[in-house]
């Protein structure tokens, strides 16, 4: 009888140790037709006491607006628009807003263009005003992202009071705007393209201009700030000034005005300008997060030089903006076997979920995993199968592939104290999904040894969550690359990623003794994907009883 394919492929892969009788390795095959019993770790996380929300905004005599509440759940209040435009169009908005102090607070809204079909962290195919309660003053910040997931934003300084009173408000994107080059070049040459300070920028500025003032340095900042040149970042009780978008190709500009003052102006590049857009309303829609009202108001509306008589029911289209639910979702993991599912195609019956970037503190971050027995970087290992990118909010990633299982329960001190304490952990073999807002995702191969020195494309392939299903393989060869350890992946039979390992992290090692699902212990928001007809490298014993673990679920209050 001729042996079968998988048969041959696993024969490739036994490796016995140099000393005593280790079992080989050998690959394995789960399809989830049935629950694996996989170990697991904070992966599915609920809380004891969701609060309601009751959305309520939309149309009320003479205005738009009411109370907006964070969610997951989508919910919008918009005028469809008479063809879809995109950033090769110019469009605009102006009008009054008011904006109220409710009991609970901490909110965030959007006032804006955008696709109704979809929204996200950021809004996938959008262009809107970021409306951001903070106390007595809500902030003004800018958000847009094309249909391919490329994001930018702008924090700008401009406020209104949290009052109820009224302010006027303008809007306009341009598609043929281009930026103006420097002309205060001193203060072009204090700044770089990594965060600092006011107090580090005057202490560089003082070697060149020594009767240099604060104020007359944050004048020729936010003269900066106002013509896009610099990006303003209010961050961990501080603010940090950085050059934007330096050196990078720019074309149409949002421009954004209250009460008749400065206008701040922010560029896309030309690369996101010209990429797939549709939006298809300008209203209200929330920012799909967690927790908080933003209450507001606007009037005297005009959208793209039409005046919109809001004295009669404009007869506008939403969903779940009247609505009350109890919220069940927060920065949670949630993440595991799902039996009646089948995102990744296929029969029903796979793995995934939510997976949620937490801080490195954080308790609940998690992990889904088989124990495979112990593999190192002298074992070949290989790992392939289906895959399927639901959803992904800016700033969000998670791995999977092989990794120890000690690392991930690890307690971890803050970021502040040790930077980047959280990931990339030490012991990890696998794939990130992961990447900039500015261009979404990567699919990118990752190895990680004991002592966290990393091998990682940092570009990979462009994975984004058009939810579409796709095929996997990833080879770890350890006698490629002159006996040093070579990583190959293809994705859907695209041109392999190829990294090679180096000598110092080879020789360094890792262990493994988990396959399956991790969150990203470092800061940032949720992703959800989904994995089916997984195969992969395991070194158990062909006659050893399965291991089977019951799913835990992990409960908390809800998190304030």
């Amino acid at each position: 009888m001729r042996p079968t394919l998988l048969a041959v492929i696993a024969a490739t892969f036994l490796v016995l140790s140099g000393a005593g009788e280790q079992a080989a390795t050998i690959l394995k095959t789960e399809r989830f037709d049935r629950d694996p019993g996989w170990d697991n770790s904070k992966n599915r996380c609920e809380a004891s006491n969701p609060p309601t929300v009751k959305q309520d905004f939309g149309w009320s005599p003479g205005r738009i607006g009411g109370t907006v509440w964070k969610s997951t759940t989508p919910a919008w209040y918009g005028m469809p628009l008479s063809r879809p435009l995109s950033f090769k169009d110019a469009f605009s908005a102006s009008g009054k807003i008011a904006v109220t102090r409710d009991s609970f607070g901490k909110g965030v809204a959007y006032l804006g263009f955008f696709n109704h079909e979809r929204q996200g962290w950021r809004p996938w195919s959008s262009l809107a005003m970021r409306l951001v309660d903070k106390g007595d003053k809500a902030f003004i910040y800018v958000d847009y992202m094309t249909g391919q997931w490329a994001a930018g934003a702008a924090e700008m300084e401009l406020a209104i009071p949290t009052d109820g009173s009224e302010h006027t408000w303008w809007m306009t994107y341009d598609p043929n705007a281009t930026r103006a080059p420097w002309t205060d070049t001193r203060l072009h040459s204090y700044l770089t393209t990594g965060r600092q300070t006011g107090e580090e920028i005057l202490t560089k500025a003082k070697q060149v201009e020594p009767e240099l003032t604060v104020a007359a340095l944050e004048q020729r900042l936010k003269a900066a700030l106002e013509k896009g040149l610099v990006s303003f970042l209010a961050r961990h009780r501080k603010q940090f000034w950085l050059l934007k978008q330096e050196k990078e190709d720019l074309k149409g500009a949002v421009i954004v005005q209250i009460d008749g003052g400065q206008e701040f102006r922010s560029y896309l590049t030309a690369e996101m300008r010209d990429q797939p857009v549709e939006l298809d309303r300008f209203g209200i829609f929330n920012m799909q997060l967690y927790h908080g009202t933003e209450t507001f108001h606007v009037s005297d509306l005009a959208v793209n030089g039409r005046k919109i008589d809001l004295s009669k029911d404009p007869g506008w289209k939403g969903q779940g903006n009247r609505t009350q639910f109890v919220e069940r979702d927060f920065a949670r993991q949630n993440f595991g076997y799902s039996a009646d599912s089948n995102y990744a195609g296929g029969e029903k019956g796979e793995i995934g979920g939510q997976f949620h970037n937490v801080e490195p503190v954080y308790p609940l971050h998690g992990y889904y995993a088989d124990e495979i027995g112990h593999l190192t970087l002298d074992d070949p290992i290989r790992f392939s199968g289906k895959i399927s990118f639901i959803e992904g909010s800016t700033d969000a990633g998670m791995f999977f592939g092989f990794f120890r299982a000690e690392d991930e329960k690890a307690k971890l001190p803050p970021n502040s104290q040790i930077p980047s304490s959280g990931w990339p952990q030490a012991n990890t073999l696998g794939i990130v999904v992961d990447g900039p807002a500015r261009v979404g995702w990567y699919f990118m191969p990752v190895c990680t040894a004991a002592e966290r020195k990393l091998t990682v494309n940092r570009t990979g392939t462009i994975f984004l969550p058009t939810r579409e299903h796709r095929i996997f393989d990833f080879v770890y060869d350890p006698q490629a690359n002159k006996g040093v350890g070579r990583i190959t992946v293809t994705l859907d039979g695209q041109p392999p990623i190829i990294v090679d390992l180096k000598s110092e992290q080879r020789k360094d090692g890792a262990t493994f003794d988990r396959f399956g699902l991790t969150s990203f212990r470092r800061g940032g928001k949720f992703s959800r994907l989904y994995f089916d007809d997984l195969t992969y490298t395991t070194r158990r014993p062909a006659d050893a009883p399965p291991v089977r673990h019951e799913q835990k679920i992990t409960t908390v209050l809800y998190p304030r």
